[in-house]
């Protein structure tokens, strides 16, 4: 009986969980179409996002791709495998298969009347229950933006080569 009871406290507190979002934005001095062609290079992902231990792309064709990621993250491995769907300025992002309930990303690259480049990243997502609540905003937030950091410090280091 009061196994069907903590399952039920279970289920309702999981109700109540509310999916997380993540915006964030960068404008450099950098060229449009190379940051495009660097964000949507999935395979070095692995060498700018914080924990990611490898990046690869498992299916290729005209409309997407999909690729996986491998963590090293919180003393646990994980994977992420997505759907990326490469548009002329914006790439889709979904998750297939993962540790999450439910990911949605975007990248949006904009060139800005100043002749500087945009760069955007939205996301939308749902973590495992225990997982949200050991999670706090401020640490998804302090890992999103350090990716969007290294990210912009390898675009530099490779404009610089």
């Amino acid at each position: 009986m009061w196994h069907l009871l903590e399952l039920g406290v279970y289920y309702f507190l999981k109700s109540l969980q509310v999916p997380r979002k993540v915006n964030l934005s960068k404008t450099l001095k950098q060229d449009t179409k190379k940051v495009f062609e660097q964000i949507a290079n999935f395979e070095n992902y692995s060498k700018y996002i914080p924990g990611c231990s490898s990046a690869q792309v498992l299916e290729r064709n005209k409309n997407h791709e999909v690729g996986e990621l491998k963590f090293d993250f919180l003393l646990r491995k994980y994977s992420i495998t997505s759907k990326n769907i490469l548009l002329d300025n914006k790439i889709h992002i979904e998750q297939i298969d993962g540790p999450f309930e439910f990911f949605k990303g975007e990248w949006i690259i904009n060139k800005t009347k100043d002749s500087l480049t945009e760069i955007i990243f939205k996301s939308e997502f749902k973590l495992p229950f225990l997982l949200d609540n050991l999670l706090p905003d401020q640490a998804i937030n302090i890992f999103c933006e350090g990716a969007m950091e290294a990210f912009i410090k390898r675009l530099e280091t490779t404009e610089e080569n």
